[in-house]
């Protein structure tokens, strides 16, 4: 999209009651995105991603043709075999009268254990050697060693076993590339299963139980022994009588313990009752009290007579309507009406003394609570001397139980001695009856395979254009669940929860001829409206959600449409994240080699007149972790004072403390999010530290916007 494209609809900015624009706040702190998934979620990373979703489908979808393409005619020989119950697979009756008479078993059962001997390593590798390697699979020319191992593993895919539960028979099928190998290597595997099931059931009874006399005779000469280790181990001799013992001694100690907390509770309740009866003691109890009408300290009196005193003395030099006799006439009064108040009043002493009942209670209560410590130390004794004697029954039963164990056991391994050398003597005419039965296993049909044979060419294809298409499918879907970038200003608000400002294209080409930028006219119009605490933002600063993210291009549009906009007003770029150089460079200017006073802002004029650009502003107090509040405040007063509206570009990473001050501390935020480039979370952490510093947020600016879905797509949805 060119710089001079209109900017994406979005929705109206709200407006106070003055026609001023309303800043909005978003929610704090990382809340989830609200609007859920959305339709255009996905077409728009199918749009986005469609080379992957593209080779997502191809590459099942060739591999399917290409296997259809390849896939060659297979041929199946197929044999039918009947299980049959014989003396191999029951119970019945045997020659020597030991055994058992009848045991009833399941066809079924019999049937899968015919079909698991067929399907044995040791019957297909014995098949392979008889048919020919080279003649069944003729990529496997050699006899021995891992070609072999190869040939056997083949031949198991190809073959295939199926028995029928309703009645015993049992299908053998083996698929092969031609008819003649098919038939071949079934034959073969017939022959080899016949084989290896006459040496399974071949029966040497005699033997074996003969060995099995031996095992366990040596098994209970072992119990035997287990017996006298677990005696001496317990040190007893009749377990019965030590149990009875410690059982005795285990209820004696809880009697006693019980008589002791019977106590142990008398002693509380009486340690209660003194307590309750020393708190429910006066400290004080009444001694003795007198009662006058004479107030402590009263002057009054002696007032009076000094008064007298006094008038007597005035009388004798003074005529009788002299003022001063008479203002002392009043004052005499005054004492003796107040003396005769006073006199009515009567005051009274009581004293009281220390309770004798005090130390009684005290010494009562010292007694019983020592005695309830001796009381508590003599259970934690008994207690200890009941656990030693439980644990002492605990093993005493453990030992009852393996010597009853290890004898059930002797006695039962006895049983089975005696039996095992009763029937060793006649199972050696059983085993000859075994050899002369005939077999359970009956081929009802030789190997028979079609003269056509059957392909899978379609099935292939159908299969990889299926698969392409459902792996191309939940790769859309993952990608769409997974996707992290924002593509459109929709996506970006529904993730951001603030207002998009202006959605820009790309600001190079109007940047590099100075031309004016409609999306920028618009920002700028919405930043001279928008009114914060009744006040119009001087500083506005471009908050970083990742690099290259449009900020440079951003903000050297807005001030020149500011320049624009207000030619008699001085307006500045400030660039925290470079030295200022590009911007400079662009606006045909360059930095002059003057002294820098520290802390702060360095700016040169460029070819706009009333435009001027920071150079190396990162080394002023704005971003300088070490400088105070004072001194940032009194930097953005002084650029408050000499510019109209400054502009400043934040760096990449604006997670300091610097500049989270310098976001609280400006007129107003706006952050720069790049289309198709900046993350959702990235940008969400940098909402929540702005907000969470105390920085006005305005909302967003979307940089790099393009046009994904078509119109009439966009309209749909």
């Amino acid at each position: 999209m060119s710089a001079s494209a209109s900017p994406a609809a979005l929705p109206p900015p709200l407006r106070d009651e003055a026609g001023g624009l309303v800043t909005t706040t978003a929610d704090p702190y990382g809340a989830p995105p609200v609007g859920g998934f959305h339709l255009s979620d996905v077409l728009i990373t199918l749009r986005l991603r469609w080379m992957p979703l593209l080779a997502a489908f191809l590459v099942p979808a060739a591999l399917g043709i290409g296997a259809g393409m390849m896939a060659g005619s297979r041929y199946v020989a197929e044999s039918v075999l009947l299980v049959q119950v014989s003396r191999e697979s029951t119970g019945a009756q045997d020659l020597t009268g030991f055994g058992q008479s009848v045991v009833s078993i399941e066809i079924l059962k019999v049937s899968r254990s015919e079909m698991e001997i067929l399907r044995s390593a040791e019957v297909l590798r014995a098949a392979l050697r008889a048919a020919g390697p080279d003649r069944l699979f003729p990529g496997i020319p050699q006899v021995g060693g891992a070609n072999l191992e190869r040939g056997v593993e083949a031949l198991g895919r190809a073959l295939k076993t199926e028995p029928d539960t309703t009645s015993n028979i049992l299908r053998v099928s083996l698929t092969m590339p031609s008819r003649e190998a098919a038939l071949r290597g079934l034959s073969a595997i017939l022959d080899a299963y016949m084989a290896r099931r006459a040496a399974i059931f071949t029966d040497e009874s005699s033997r074996l139980l003969m060995t099995e006399v031996e095992r366990y005779g040596t098994r209970i000469r072992g119990i035997e022994e287990q017996i006298r280790q677990v005696r001496t181990q317990y040190g007893v001799l009749d377990i019965a009588q030590e149990i009875a013992l410690t059982s005795t001694r285990r209820d004696d100690l809880l009697q006693r313990e019980n008589r002791t907390r019977e106590q142990q509770a008398m002693t509380q309740a009486q340690l209660a009752a003194a307590e309750s009866a020393l708190a429910a003691q006066p400290r004080r109890v009444y001694a003795s009290s007198e009662a006058t009408n004479l107030v402590p300290n009263d002057e009054s009196r002696n007032t009076l007579t000094r008064l007298l005193q006094d008038r007597q003395h005035m009388a004798a030099q003074y005529a009788p309507d002299y003022p001063g006799l008479r203002d002392l006439d009043q004052r005499i009064e005054s004492l003796r009406t107040a003396i005769r108040e006073s006199a009515r009043n009567t005051y009274s002493t009581t004293r009281e003394m220390r309770n004798p009942n005090l130390e009684l209670l005290s010494s009562r209560v010292v007694t019983l609570k020592l005695e309830q410590e001796s009381l508590e130390r003599q259970l934690a004794e008994l207690a200890r001397q009941r656990g030693e004697a439980e644990a002492r029954g605990e093993a005493l039963l453990g030992a009852d139980r393996q010597l009853r164990d290890l004898t059930r056991e002797r006695d039962g391994l006895e049983a089975i001695s005696r039996q095992l050398t009763a029937r060793e003597a006649g199972t050696r005419i059983d085993e000859e009856a075994r050899r002369a039965s005939r077999p359970g296993i009956q081929v009802v049909q030789p190997p028979a395979a079609p003269l056509e044979g059957r392909s899978l060419k379609l099935v292939l294809m159908a299969g990889g254009i299926a698969f392409g298409l459902a792996a191309a499918g939940a790769l859309g879907l993952l990608l769409a669940l997974t996707r992290r970038i924002y593509a459109t200003p929709e996506e970006a608000e529904r993730g951001l929860r603030l207002p998009a400002l202006a959605a820009l294209g790309n600001l190079a080409p109007s940047l590099r001829d100075l031309r004016p930028v409609s999306g920028v006219e618009d920002l700028v119009s919405l930043i001279c409206d928008t009114r914060i605490n009744g006040r119009r933002p001087q500083l506005v600063q471009l908050v970083a959600t990742g690099p290259n993210d449009g900020r440079d291009e951003l903000g050297r549009a807005l001030v020149l449409a500011m320049a624009r906009r207000s030619p008699a007003a001085d307006i500045a770029l400030i660039d925290l994240q470079s030295d200022g150089r590009g911007h400079l460079s662009a606006l045909g200017s360059q930095p002059l080699d003057v002294e820098r006073i520290p802390g702060h802002v360095m700016v040169f004029s460029t070819v706009v007149e009333n435009l001027w650009v920071s150079h190396q502003a990162m080394q002023s107090d704005l971003s300088n972790p070490r400088a105070t509040r004072e001194e940032t405040e009194t930097l953005l007063g002084r650029l408050r004072e000499a510019f109209a509206l400054v502009v400043v570009i934040g760096p990449d990473r604006s997670d300091n403390y610097a500049m989270r001050r310098l976001a609280a501390m400006v007129d107003a935020n706006v952050m720069v999010v790049r289309g198709e480039r900046t993350r959702g979370d990235q940008a969400r952490a940098v909402r929540d530290w702005v907000l969470g510093s105390g920085g006005a947020l305005l909302g967003f600016a979307y940089t790099g916007y393009r046009r994904i879905l078509p119109g009439f797509v966009t309209r749909f949805l």
